[in-house]
């Protein structure tokens, strides 16, 4: 007997050829979740989880050791510091200066603060810090370069400035002792002054042991064998010119004399030493009496 054509066969515990046992439960989303992307649920538990833990670092209080700690671990730890620049300046210094801890993520290191704290080192004139990543902090210094010898008042210690007057050290070695040596206040804001000044007149800046401002107005040199110069406040520049002239024609800073004049524009006024004075004095007394004893033989 045939089958009827074109029947469909129904089972009613499922497809032919399946066990039950073996079937396999087929999930869908469905509502909302069935709108979000693939993917969705990873991420949100994630978030879900750094949310939680950046509360526990809020509550801590050490989320910028947490977050140091991981970058660091993740590879920008400060492995280098490369110093660029520094003759007078101890390298160690810098090192200290700089402050950089064991374990010091570059990205949390505070590259701004570190240059501000590099500029007050004395020897200091500019300073740039960088980071290159990923491990690198590079530091270049520029350093004040000596000019002279600044003596606030006669009594105070000397000390060494640059061009612009800044006080770079109080350390003297041997090496400082042949800048100009300035003296008084505000003497050195203008050490380019006198040192131009003198430049013009080479034997006579040889004799020079220092230079003092009188008065913010005008300068008294004092050579090597204790002479003192007074200069003019108008025109010094031809005032030591006839002075190194006058001396290589007569001597006159060899002599016996203690204070060169030069403060009035017509004329040169010195002043003996005591003992040449008095030399002076006998010697005038002496040709007095010669001279009365004479008119009276006569």
């Amino acid at each position: 007997m045939t089958k009827p054509a074109g029947r469909k066969r129904f089972f009613l515990f499922g497809r032919r050829g399946v066990s039950r046992l073996r079937r396999k439960p087929i999930w869908r989303p469905a509502g909302l979740f069935a709108a979000l992307p693939r993917g969705a649920g990873v991420a949100l538990s994630i978030a879900y989880l750094c949310a939680w833990g950046a509360y526990g670092m809020v509550l801590s209080d050490r989320t910028e050791e947490v977050l140091n700690d991981t970058t660091a671990e993740l590879g920008f730890r400060v492995a280098a510091v490369r110093i660029t620049g520094q003759r007078e300046i101890d390298e160690a210094d810098v090192l200290d200066t700089l402050s950089i801890h064991s374990g010091q993520s570059l990205f949390f290191y505070d590259a701004t603060a570190a240059r501000e704290r590099l500029q007050t080192i004395p020897w200091v004139e500019d300073v740039s810090v960088m980071k290159l990543y990923p491990g690198t902090l590079r530091v270049i210094i520029e350093e004040r370069v000596p000019a002279a010898l600044w003596q606030p008042t006669i009594d105070a210690p000397v000390v060494v400035v640059d061009s612009a007057g800044k006080v770079i050290t109080d350390r003297l070695e041997t090496r400082y002792s042949r800048l100009p040596r300035v003296v008084g206040q505000g003497a050195q804001l203008k050490v380019a002054e006198i040192t131009s000044l003198l430049d013009d007149v080479p034997d006579l800046q040889k004799k020079v042991r220092a230079s003092m401002l009188v008065s913010d107005r005008r300068w008294d040199l004092f050579l090597d064998n204790g002479v003192q110069v007074m200069l003019p406040e108008v025109d010094p520049e031809k005032a030591v010119t006839e002075l190194e002239k006058t001396d290589k024609e007569s001597g006159l800073l060899d002599r016996d004399i203690t204070v060169v004049d030069l403060r009035l524009p017509d004329r040169l006024v010195v002043r003996l030493s005591d003992e040449a004075r008095k030399a002076r004095d006998e010697l005038v007394t002496a040709r007095n009496k010669a001279l009365k004893k004479r008119e009276q033989g006569a």
